[in-house]
């Protein structure tokens, strides 16, 4: 949380301060740069926020099979770890706690039901950074002055702070499509285990 923190705010401050040496459509009004700066920040937030809510309230049923947007080809797992996923994970603020479960570490691998709601929440998170990469450049619909024909800000504001929320609301997606090629093999390596046991009951 503290490394996205401090990108947030390292990124606000490049941006406001470019804008008030370079942009004049506030030359004399600096400071309104700031106020809109955290504006959009906020904003980005709270579109975010809205998107998880939304695919939160999706049925279970819907992300229960191993396809689609959530299985990484080998194409996509080596990139991941040519871009070292592995090493700079843990800086990624994991959001579990708005779930009540954490996505940190797997704790029970041995636990199928255990790793069946870890596999159930990392496809919801991968359904929801996704979808709210796309969602994130509504922010520059934000842009007042597009309207009357003059667009400005939706360049040297919005369109910054939707990128920097892109990259930052992607790189969790990587990680748990990452994490959910060796969640599968766990479950189905757990699961043909406990086959192997109740063929063995039953032969007793």
């Amino acid at each position: 949380m503290l490394l996205y923190s401090l990108i947030i705010l390292i990124g606000s401050a490049i941006t406001i301060t470019l804008n008030a040496f370079f942009n004049p459509l506030y030359k004399d009004k600096w400071w309104m740069y700031i106020i809109l700066v955290v504006a959009f920040v906020i904003a980005a937030i709270l579109i975010d926020g809205l998107v998880a809510l939304i695919i939160r309230k999706m049925p279970e049923k819907w992300f229960s099979k191993d396809k689609g947007m959530f299985k990484a080809s080998m194409r996509e797992l080596r990139f991941y770890k040519r871009i070292g996923v592995d090493k700079w994970k843990n800086h990624v603020p994991e959001l579990g706690m708005f779930t009540g479960f954490s996505k940190g570490k797997v704790v029970n691998p041995n636990d199928n039901e255990y790793i069946g709601r870890f596999i159930l929440e990392a496809r919801y998170g991968v359904a929801i950074h996704l979808w709210s990469v796309p969602f994130s450049f509504l922010l520059l619909l934000g842009d007042y002055n597009m309207y009357t024909g003059h667009p400005n800000i939706i360049l040297t504001i919005a369109l910054p702070v939707a990128v920097v929320n892109a990259i930052l609301i992607v790189l969790p997606a990587f990680i748990l499509k990452f994490n959910l090629h060796r969640l599968v093999k766990i479950y189905e390596s757990n699961k043909r285990m406990e086959e192997r046991h109740k063929r063995k009951e039953l032969e007793y």
